[in-house]
């Protein structure tokens, strides 16, 4: 699937193309099927998970498609992901905001809960080159029993 932005003369054609990838790299990433999910990154990727380490001990920078691949092998062996579901999917020229949740079970705690993500991806040449990715470090520190709540 191309994650292209859209063109001018093929917006409709081209949003469904679009939002078909999505729906697809963000089924991969569920399912834990890390070649998939790292297909839709250029070689040299960057993904950027935003949050304090000591709270979120994945956050950071990971450079290139099996650094990528190595993080979402570390989320499946900490967490049981139930399902998720797109909420929005916003695009501007090679930039692509996609609005998602996930209800996760986290394997350390028994917790279950429902998590709001949001993820700023960049693409050129049909390939993600930069991901950003926000979720509410808090919520999942508290979940994994790493702050206690008085």
């Amino acid at each position: 699937m191309s994650l292209t932005p859209a063109g001018p003369d093929r917006r409709d054609a081209s949003r469904k193309a679009l939002e078909e990838a999505i729906h697809a790299f963000y089924g991969a990433r569920i399912r834990g099927d890390m070649e998939e999910y790292a297909s839709y990154f250029a070689p040299d990727a960057r993904m950027t998970i935003i949050g304090n380490p000591v709270l979120s001990p994945g956050a950071g920078l990971r450079m290139g498609r099996e650094s990528i691949m190595r993080f979402l092998q570390i989320l499946h062996e900490e967490n049981s992901y139930l399902s998720h579901s797109i909420t929005d999917i916003v695009q501007e020229g090679d930039q692509v905001v996609v609005r998602w949740q996930a209800e996760v079970r986290l394997l350390d705690s028994g917790r279950t809960g429902s998590f709001e993500v949001l993820d700023h991806l960049r693409i050129k040449d049909n390939l993600i080159v930069e991901l950003t990715h926000f979720h509410d470090t808090g919520g999942m520190a508290i979940a994994h029993g790493r702050i206690r709540i008085a």
